[in-house]
């Protein structure tokens, strides 16, 4: 399997036979490198373009500039988004749950819901993709279920269930390495001789057909602007939530407002998590507090770690017409040297990243302690010894789902980054639904904890029952811009997540969610990917030609 750099690429010549390709992947994250995987070892070939290198560059970062002009987000695209081999699983916490059904349902309340099919139709893809994620168990684990596969026992005081259900979300684990399942480590060992990557090569334009009912290739170009055209039938966008939408609408020189967008609705329906912590508990008891929260206490399996929270029940969900949403707990620990558990470590971490609190200016005492946080992570995932840092605080933190909105969306403006593209302008939107939402299920949490004795004030837009300020952003998952239906009147892709009207042209990822749900979408889009290459092994074999799919 070769990797390939395009700046050893010939300027201006044509591309070496050996790119010709049955089928062009672009992008080399989870969706992109699960398909790549999945195609590996047969006849097919396939070339797949990444717009990084093996290394994080300046010139590369700035590709992913935006214009912001809805609710604030995340300003930093790499906390967001990673132009690197690997893509955004170079920098993610490794955080995994599957949705539950009602996500995949239509409901009256949530305008623009409802999936082409059911969770059950993908519960033998999540199965496959815990292989691909490092996890436990594939499905099953979000309910009672979870107390006989860990082995633990049950809380003995709950929270209603008419309300409040358990919530896991299981942390991925790379066997060898012991933190989070990175895709590039998988390039060399799980890739055949007929994928070949190529880096520093960033897809500039899909061009179609002359009818405009058909993919024929991609341009694509280095870092420095030379550009060359690669010959494919068959692409697949894997991009991410922003990136697959802006590359169809600037694929405008055959369709004038861009592939798939004659009923223009690419770009539209961009959903995220809203997150932030919706209350806190008196700092002179959280010790108190933890000694107490076995609803929300971590649990091994192996050697996986699972977060218990809590989500909230479809029954309260119909009733009130809420969007789905979870809460859990967390811990806020000092940065020393003190040990702590993966757990604690990697949200300290997502919140450094982020920008969050007070974790930039921790940076030279994290940096310090690089090796003791490497062991602490070791001796828990691989050992599980319950090993704990100083607390500083304690929070109950929330995310929700989001409502469909078509005005909520991507465009493009005038400015253009320094291959060309034009740069994305993102307008996203939040809803009083959402403010409700996560208002009820900390009433629900706090109401519960109250039976247990344990206080917790709310935050302050919680309990005046109005929309939450702006310290509730974003999640860094973009969903819903190229939305999957049956109607092309109502979404990009088909069932099968091919573009509507355009053959040949698929995307894999979030983008394709009709509804984002309340839980991480990670293993949600590698199930999807391992579906879209069961259907791209069982359509592009059917037609591939002889001389191209021979090695």
């Amino acid at each position: 399997m070769p990797i390939l750099d395009s700046s050893a690429f010939a300027a201006n010549s044509d591309l070496p036979e050996f790119l010709r390709c049955d089928i062009c992947i672009i992008g080399t994250g989870p969706a992109g490198m699960t398909i790549a995987r999945e195609l590996s070892g047969g006849s097919l070939r396939v070339t797949v373009l990444e717009s990084g290198g093996m290394q994080r560059q300046e010139a590369t970062d700035a590709l992913s500039e935006i214009e912001n002009i809805g609710w604030p987000r995340v300003v930093d695209q790499w906390l967001v988004r990673n132009r690197i081999l690997g893509g955004s699983s170079s920098t993610w916490t490794g955080r995994c749950a599957p949705f539950d059904e009602i996500d995949l349902e239509r409901r009256d309340w949530v305008p623009y819901s409802g999936w082409p099919f059911e969770l059950s139709d993908l519960i033998p893809y999540l199965d496959r993709s815990a292989n691909y994620l490092g996890l436990a168990f594939g499905s099953g684990f979000n309910d009672d279920r979870i107390w006989a596969l860990s082995g633990h026992r049950k809380p003995k005081v709950r929270p209603d269930p008419a309300k409040l259900l358990p919530m896991f979300w299981q942390y991925s684990r790379d066997p060898i390495h012991g933190d989070s399942v990175r895709f590039a480590r998988q390039v060399d060992t799980e890739l055949g001789p007929n994928i070949t990557i190529v880096t520093n090569a960033t897809a500039l334009l899909v061009n179609a057909t002359r009818s405009g009912t058909a993919v024929e290739s991609v341009e694509f170009a280095a870092v420095d602007g030379r550009r060359w055209v690669l010959p494919a039938r068959t692409v697949v966008l894997c991009g991410g939530g922003i990136e697959n939408a802006r590359l169809l609408l600037c694929s405008d020189n055959v369709i004038k407002d861009g592939l798939g967008n004659g009923k223009d609705i690419v770009g539209r329906f961009l959903m995220d998590h809203p997150r932030g912590t919706v209350a806190t508990f008196p700092t002179a008891e959280a010790k108190a507090v933890i000694s107490q929260f076995h609803i929300f206490r971590s649990r091994t399996v192996g050697a996986n770690i699972f977060h218990h929270g809590m989500r909230l029940s479809p029954e309260i969900q119909h009733s009130e017409q809420l969007l789905n949403s979870a809460i859990w707990v967390r811990e806020h620990r000092v940065w020393t040297r003190q040990r702590k558990s993966p757990e604690d470590f990697l949200n300290e971490l997502t919140q450094f990243l982020r920008g969050d609190g007070n974790f930039r200016q921790d940076l030279r005492a994290t940096l310090a302690d690089a090796g003791l946080r490497v062991h602490d992570l070791k001796e828990n995932i691989i050992s599980r010894r319950g090993l704990a840092g100083k607390l500083r605080g304690l929070t109950l933190d929330a995310m929700c789902e989001q409502l469909p909105n078509p005005d909520s969306r991507l465009t493009l403006t005038d400015r253009r980054d320094h291959l060309g593209m034009r740069i994305p302008r993102i307008d996203w939107r939040v809803s009083a639904d959402e403010a409700r939402s996560l208002q009820r299920i900390t009433e629900f949490t706090v109401e519960y904890l109250s039976t247990l004795g344990i206080e917790c004030p709310v935050a302050e837009w919680v309990r005046d029952g109005a929309m939450f300020p702006d310290t509730i952003r974003d999640a860094a998952h973009p969903t819903g811009t190229t939305r999957m239906a049956d109607d092309p009147t109502r979404g990009v892709v088909d069932i099968h997540c091919q573009v509507h009207g355009i053959e040949g042209l698929f995307i894999g990822g979030s983008s394709v969610f009709p509804t984002s749900g309340h839980a991480n979408p990670t293993q949600m889009i590698v199930a999807l990917a391992l579906r879209l290459a069961d259907t791209l092994k069982e359509r592009v074999a059917a037609v591939a030609s002889p001389d191209l799919s021979r090695l």
